[in-house]
């Protein structure tokens, strides 16, 4: 088609088609920089639009309809995913709490045995208990006997504690005395009592002596412990009972767990929040 011809075609077209024609993206002629052949005219550019921009209308509105459904579809699913991972770690907390709470029943039956063994004079027992209790990583108060000689151990004390006794006289025969001295032995090694000999002995005896001879004592576990707490900014908690109320092992056990859950992207930022909700666990069972 030559310019002339173009001339022609776009003055033969209504100056009101050209400008709609325009407005839908049509080149007139005297811009148009394509092949000839290609150039359509402004009618036949309307007639076209108004047929295909109708079809390209509706495959955007059902993509958008398609895409917000999808969008829909991956809150729920994200919602659900949060949703589980928070229930497998609540699970997860309270499986930590209830191990180390068995541990613990494991501990106080093989003490109340190793106790029992020991006013027996059942010195097998009494060995065969405080190995157990030293599986279960509990410092024992009972030195275990050393294996004699002869074909029936018998039980050699050590001279600190042959010598104490031998000044206590009560140890071995009041039952009552001596399992309050047993306890009061364990407590001492719970809270971190690192003393031997003649010097823990006495400690054990002065505490024996407070509680049974009509002496004021101390209370020990939330003065110390308290102190511990105040110090570390530890709360309470909704039970009344934060960290600090914990026994030692319980404490031990907490903060041997918190690499597993206090960190970067993981459910407690701060060691303190997860010392709170295992406290909050372990008191509310």
């Amino acid at each position: 088609m030559s310019d002339q011809e173009f001339e022609q075609v776009e003055s033969a077209q209504p100056p009101e088609v050209q400008a709609a024609a325009e407005k839908m993206g049509w080149i007139p002629p005297s811009r148009f920089r394509g092949q000839a052949e290609k150039f359509v005219d402004a009618d036949v550019y309307i007639k076209r639009g108004e047929e295909v921009l109708p079809i390209v209308r509706e495959q955007n509105k059902r993509l958008h309809t398609e895409l917000d459904t999808l969008r829909r579809e991956s809150a729920a699913t994200a919602a659900a995913l949060k949703a589980a991972q928070t229930a497998i770690e609540q699970i997860e907390e309270r499986h930590t709490v209830d191990t180390q709470k068995a541990v613990e029943q494991a501990r106080r039956q093989v003490k109340a045995q190793l106790s029992a063994a020991s006013e027996a004079g059942d010195h097998e027992g009494v060995a065969e208990l405080t190995d157990q209790l030293t599986q279960l990583n509990v410092a024992v108060p009972v030195t275990k006997p050393e294996p004699a000689q002869q074909q029936a151990p018998v039980f050699t004390p050590p001279p600190e504690l042959q010598q104490w006794n031998d000044e206590n006289p009560w140890f071995g025969t009041d039952k009552r005395k001596t399992s309050l001295a047993l306890g009061i032995a364990q407590e001492l090694r719970d809270n971190g009592e690192t003393g031997t000999g003649r010097a823990f002995f006495e400690k054990v005896g002065a505490e024996v002596d407070k509680m049974l001879g009509g002496g004021k004592q101390e209370p020990r576990g939330d003065k110390v412990e308290g102190a511990r707490g105040g110090a570390s900014g530890e709360g309470r908690s909704s039970s009344g009972k934060g960290y600090a109320a914990l026994p030692a092992d319980a404490k031990a056990a907490c903060d041997s767990e918190a690499r597993r859950f206090v960190g970067e992207g993981k459910r407690y930022k701060t060691i303190a929040d997860w010392r709170s909700r295992y406290a909050e666990i372990y008191h509310a069972e």
